[in-house]
């Protein structure tokens, strides 16, 4: 379960029954509010089951929301060395074109143990399509049966050709489901149950806590109490960054998945909020002296963990523990915050699991569908990307006149 510990008290003139209405209203093109009813993590699970037999590693082929809020999920639940340890399933999510880094990848990939989920929403991603390319060539240099290395997650529009249709795996995303909403989908769900993640378990989460995402009450939707918050601070006193500081290094993704919710879903018609993150305890040694003395123009969202999955004790006396000490200090930092007047919520979570991570992307994600609505702007939408996609593809057509055929044999 999260809860709001503390937070500001508020005067606002919101109507939260509006803007939930508002969000209700539009409920059948935001799949991602009932998605726990719509996803088949059966047809995942045993799809997983029938690779897991001959493939160890699984290597994610996507970029943006198709591969943050998977590293976020699996990084909190499997840990920043997951990698590490002998005999498990392992995942990798590539989500740049970077030469140096995907060198070093294909450097401890044992190819013929390496399945690649290759994952495009819109099919036009060019650096997915780009990776795919590659990497197809360097299974098909070992493997002649090289189509059981991969499997796609594609929109539910795209017209894919009939040669992939019948020779490979494809699980379709809905089109109301927008890429940086899809992580409980097959997008995120498919590489989180490689690695014996409890798919289940997390949409679970979102079951028993989408009432009160969707409550008109404010004291029992904490998603819509975080938007009015941010919106009340952005308009009344030009708080237009957000910093999201979690006391948990497992929690650092979560920070780079929720800075592209809340950047790319509010970032329009000239407004929007800028997202930051920060980890608790180090970056009290970092960035906490401009948090602290520079501009005041921040609003803090603050996590803890209440209940760690293991305990340490520092001194022999067995008195204090790291995590006590971890609190403590957080509590530093939030008093010191709030001594300057500068506006701190205060989140905690029961225990890190897949119930409750599943709960905070959730809440997140309508956090940022409420904001849309205080704004007044579409939080679904990202046209400064697209600006971008078209001059990129402008540019690679006229320098590389033959790249359509280079990416024909999978049009993604």
């Amino acid at each position: 379960m999260i809860q709001i510990v503390t937070a500001p008290v508020l005067t606002h003139d919101t109507s939260p029954e509006d803007i939930v209405g508002n969000i209700l209203n539009k409920r059948e093109d935001l799949g991602f509010i009932d998605v726990d009813s719509t996803v088949n993590t059966q047809e995942i699970l045993k799809y997983i089951d029938s690779v897991t037999l001959e493939f160890d590693t699984m290597v994610v082929l996507g970029i943006g929301g198709s591969a943050l809020g998977t590293r976020a999920i699996f990084e909190a639940l499997r840990g920043k060395n997951h990698n590490e340890i002998p005999g498990v399933q392992k995942l990798y999510i590539l989500d740049t074109i970077e030469t140096d880094t995907i060198s070093d990848l294909l450097e401890i990939l044992d190819l013929k143990k390496t399945m690649f989920c290759v994952i495009s929403k819109s099919g036009s991603t060019i650096e997915t399509q780009s990776q795919y390319v590659f990497f197809r060539k360097q299974v098909q240099s070992i493997q002649s049966d090289w189509k059981k290395h991969f499997c796609f997650v594609v929109g539910e529009n795209f017209l894919y050709t009939s040669e992939l249709e019948n020779d490979f795996q494809i699980f379709e995303l809905a089109d109301n489901i927008g890429g940086r909403f899809s992580v409980f989908t097959a997008v995120g769900l498919l590489p989180l149950a490689f690695v014996g993640i409890d798919i289940d378990g997390l949409i679970s989460g979102l079951s028993g806590i989408k009432t009160n995402c969707l409550s008109k009450d404010i004291s029992q939707n904490i998603a819509l109490h975080l938007a009015i918050m941010q919106y009340y601070y952005y308009k009344t006193e030009t708080k237009n960054i957000c910093v999201f500081f979690p006391y948990s290094s497992r929690l650092g993704q979560i920070g780079e998945w929720y800075k592209q919710l809340l950047a790319e879903s509010i970032g329009k018609d000239g407004v929007g909020v800028t997202p930051c993150s920060a980890i608790g305890v180090t970056d009290q040694h970092s960035q906490l002296q401009l948090y602290q003395d520079g501009p005041q123009d921040k609003l803090f969202i603050t996590l803890e963990i209440l209940n760690s999955q293991s305990e340490l004790f520092i001194d022999k006396n067995k008195s204090l523990t790291f995590d006590s000490l971890l609190k403590i200090e957080k509590y530093g930092t939030e008093s010191s915050l709030r001594n300057e007047g500068i506006p701190v919520i205060s989140l905690a979570m029961e225990k890190l699991d897949e119930r409750n991570i599943a709960q905070l992307l959730y809440i997140f994600e309508f956090q940022i569908a409420y904001l849309g609505e205080l704004f007044d702007i579409n939080a679904f939408d990202q046209p400064g990307v697209e600006k971008s996609k078209i001059i990129t593809k402008q540019k690679l057509l006229s320098d590389f006149p033959d790249l359509d055929l280079m990416l024909e044999a999978f049009k993604i």
